[in-house]
């Protein structure tokens, strides 16, 4: 039986945090326990995601509140910094060293011997599959390239605890499975996660455990399945097209689940729905489609993107 999750065995802690910029809260009284594990926050761009992982890293001080880490209070404590991996946002790599001494150069930082960081960045330069570019200039190196050399550089020393603004920027489809699959391996091997992200599926590949960060707060904790509940009677707005959008839509009006119907005059047989009660709403699709004797050609969701989904939440 599993231990219940409390502050005591939280692996990081964070008591009442807020961070101003003058007159700006970038962050406004925080208080969360992260458990071992991988912690996803979720929230659109400016909510306040990369300040909090700033301040989780040690790179930002809070205005007030505090932080501790395995037990330590992260305030005059520099030692904990050898424990912690970083993967910023913004790109700052040494442009003239080729991929592996970038590695090298940074192992030798932590006080690696030379043998050791040598083997250590082969290991990771083959697993980021940029084995071929080790010899390369930085400069050289294409945005899926550069994100994993950093994400490389994040992990190379084995931190304890990991922090990623948004790590799954500028990869391709090849490259997002090996980085999802990589943070999940050092999670089961003991690993604190903690990464960013302003895209829910990204979130869902990678963890059940999620924070919604809206304003500079936190909005709602929970795993998929509970943060779904909430969005569940968030209005969607479905663009369809179909071979008869008037037949479609006197189906849809049958719905107790459709808001309403638009056609939209600009787009040959398409029509928007609106919807309170999405999942039941695609329930009950393939009977709708059916009744009306119609053939589907597109379906998107119109507003499914992260600042529509916190507007519906905090108002």
């Amino acid at each position: 039986m599993n231990a219940p999750k409390s502050p005591s065995n939280a692996s990081i802690l964070v008591e009442h945090v807020s961070k101003w910029y003058g007159q700006i809260s970038a962050l406004n009284d925080v208080s969360l326990e992260i458990y071992p594990g991988i912690l996803g926050l979720l929230g659109p761009n400016g909510a306040g995601k990369s300040t909090l992982l700033k301040i989780l890293s040690g790179e930002l001080t809070p205005s007030i509140g505090s932080v501790s880490i395995a037990g330590q209070d992260f305030a005059g404590n520099p030692s904990l910094y050898q424990h912690i991996g970083v993967c910023p946002e913004n790109d700052a790599l040494w442009d003239e060293a080729n991929g592996f001494q970038f590695l090298v150069g940074n192992l030798r930082l932590q006080g690696w011997l030379t043998i050791d960081a040598e083997k250590r960045a082969r290991e990771l330069l083959d697993q980021m599959q940029l084995s071929q570019a080790a010899r390369k200039r930085v400069t050289g190196y294409s945005k899926g390239m550069r994100q994993k050399l950093r994400l490389a550089q994040s992990i190379a020393h084995r931190p304890a605890f990991l922090f990623l603004d948004e790590p799954m920027t500028g990869l391709d489809a090849t490259s997002r499975v090996l980085v999802t699959d990589l943070i999940s391996e050092l999670a089961a091997d003991g690993t604190t996660v903690v990464f960013s992200s302003h895209i829910l599926h990204e979130v869902e590949a990678l963890t059940k455990e999620m924070v919604l960060i809206h304003q500079g707060q936190l909005r709602a904790r929970g795993n998929v399945y509970e943060i779904r509940e909430l969005l569940t009677d968030h209005p969607l707005q479905l663009e369809m097209t179909v071979s008869d959008p008037r037949a479609m839509a006197t189906s849809l009006l049958q719905s107790d689940h459709v808001v309403r119907v638009e056609f939209n005059p600009r787009k040959e047989g398409s029509l928007t729905v609106f919807t309170q009660h999405q999942n039941r709403f695609f329930e009950e699709l393939p009977d709708l489609l059916k009744s009306a004797q119609v053939d589907i050609q597109r379906l998107k969701a119109e507003d499914e993107d992260m600042e529509s989904v916190f507007k519906y939440l905090v108002h």
